[in-house]
């Protein structure tokens, strides 16, 4: 037995109702909940019974405690939504964060990529050798902040689209920290005073331009794939 769309809208306002806004994880739960309902129908059971026992599924109950006290309902307590958000957030953070770093060492086995990393090393030192150190610190100054700049304005782009992805929000993420990380590195070098005992300045935020250049590059062009697939997906879910 099929379920009827207002059925389906149903289960979907009761899934926004336990908080489960990113609508990549809530098409996977209502999918495996209206698979469930439709299968226990096809047995006898009620639309509503069958819910209930799909609620309960998800280690959810059906009791919640106020202050005039105990309200039954499966809108009552969603805790097993929220472990399970939790699970999905861990799971797709590992997810990106492996094909991160793995996108990221694939650039040095690529004979092209390798070539573009060399000769920007080879106009930093250019440029560490010939220029003066105030001229050398603007231009990485603009080298480190263009990447930032575009990152923000594709995502304000995906922003107003307002289709919330667990996906896109982690592929977010990792397109953005490098800079995280690297402007710490900048920072706690002035914090140490690197230039007395380890590093000369402009030599570290040449580095760091570089390495941020190269991390922006893996993580946008994962971003951009990842735009390009749940946007899709979201767009076919619509229409359907």
């Amino acid at each position: 037995m099929k379920l009827t769309s207002q059925q389906i809208q149903y289960i979907d306002d009761y899934l926004k109702h336990h908080k489960i806004s990113y609508w990549d994880v809530r098409i996977e739960i209502l999918d495996h909940i209206v698979s469930d309902i439709e299968h226990k129908m096809n047995k006898g059971i009620s639309f509503n019974e069958s819910l209930i026992e799909a609620h309960k599924s998800f280690g959810n109950s059906m009791k919640m405690l106020w202050n005039t006290g105990v309200e039954y309902s499966i809108f009552a307590n969603g805790e097993g939504y929220k472990n399970l958000l939790q699970k999905k957030k861990e799971q797709t953070n590992k997810k990106y964060r492996k094909l991160y770093f793995k996108s990221f060492f694939n650039l040095f086995k690529s004979a092209k990529t390798l070539s573009v990393i060399l000769l920007l090393v080879a106009l930093e030192y250019t440029m560490f050798n010939t220029i003066s150190s105030v001229v050398l610190k603007k231009i990485n100054v603009v080298l480190f902040f263009i990447p930032i700049l575009i990152t923000l304005v594709v995502i304000s782009f995906q922003y107003l689209k307002k289709n919330n992805s667990i996906n896109l929000e982690y592929a977010t993420f990792y397109v953005t920290l490098s800079f995280l990380v690297l402007n710490m590195l900048f920072q706690l070098s002035n914090f140490l005073e690197f230039k007395e005992f380890f590093i000369n300045k402009n030599l570290l935020f040449s580095i760091i331009s570089i390495l941020n250049l190269l991390f922006f590059y893996t993580g946008f062009k994962m971003y951009l794939a990842s735009i390009k697939k749940y946007n899709n997906l979201y767009e076919k879910l619509k229409n359907t």
